[in-house]
């Protein structure tokens, strides 16, 4: 199996992230009566060039949780480039330098200037759909911290008991928890019949997961693309993104 990670290819001016000391949860939910986290949740609404996607934020990783929104409701997505594309793996975005239109020809070395802590969740794991963040590689980034701003969603592929073992050595050799990350009977039937990327499971923060227009993920995924992952024959970008809290249902609970 080849192993394709998430990666940075280079990070300039990263910062301490003591600068989200003060961002807290200000624009995102001062004003409102539900709270994520207190019987309610983040569902972001991103429209792109290839149609809209919609995702729930997830309430135990909130350091991703409430820093993705603050972006989010700041503009700071509009009109960047879906950068790095990989068919039967995932879409990565988030570099601010990829503004849509730009002359910049090599994607994905920057982002909002600073590192979030990981919140690597036992439970979130990379089936096809989940949403999470982007890092340096292990050797410069031990700890897993994550990009303040790159973000990937799975596409990943469907899986078969020689792709499940080589995901299940590296997920016991590299993954923070190898037993919190392990690949149960119902995370294997997951793999098998929706698909993802199980080898990535314990190593990358996921803080959400698409619920709606996935289809559109999908066709994006499967674009072709340059030498650097890059769709070649078109830019396809994020227009906007808004953010609305949304009760919890029995199952969010």
């Amino acid at each position: 199996m080849t192993k394709i990670s998430i990666k940075l290819v280079k990070i300039f001016g990263l910062g301490s992230l003591a600068l989200l000391s003060g961002f807290g949860i200000e624009s995102a939910t001062a004003a409102r009566k539900l709270v994520a986290g207190q019987g309610a949740h983040y569902v972001v609404k991103m429209k792109t060039s290839r149609g809209t996607v919609r995702f729930r934020l997830y309430n135990d990783t909130p350091l991703h949780r409430d820093n993705f929104v603050r972006l989010a409701e700041r503009g700071f997505y509009d009109n960047l480039l879906f950068h790095r594309v990989i068919r039967d793996f995932m879409i990565q975005t988030g570099d601010p330098q990829s503004i849509e239109g730009s002359q910049v020809t090599v994607y994905g070395e920057n982002d909002a200037g600073y590192k979030l802590d990981a919140e690597i969740v036992p439970r979130h794991y990379h089936r096809r759909g989940a949403v999470a963040a982007a890092r340096e590689g292990d050797a410069l980034n031990p700890e897993r911290r994550s990009s303040g701003s790159q973000f990937y969603i799975v596409t990943g592929r469907v899986h078969n008991d020689s792709t499940l073992t080589a995901a299940r050595h590296r997920i016991a050799a590299g993954a923070a928890d190898p037993a919190g990350a392990q690949i149960t009977p119902q995370r294997e039937r997951v793999y098998r019949t929706a698909g993802g990327a199980p080898h990535l499971d314990g190593s990358y923060t996921v803080f959400g997961e698409v619920i709606g227009g996935m289809g559109r993920v999908v066709r994006i995924s499967k674009l072709p693309t340059d030498s650097q992952d890059r769709p070649k024959n078109e830019d396809v970008y994020i227009k906007s993104m808004t953010v609305k809290v949304v009760k919890d249902q029995r199952r969010d609970r």
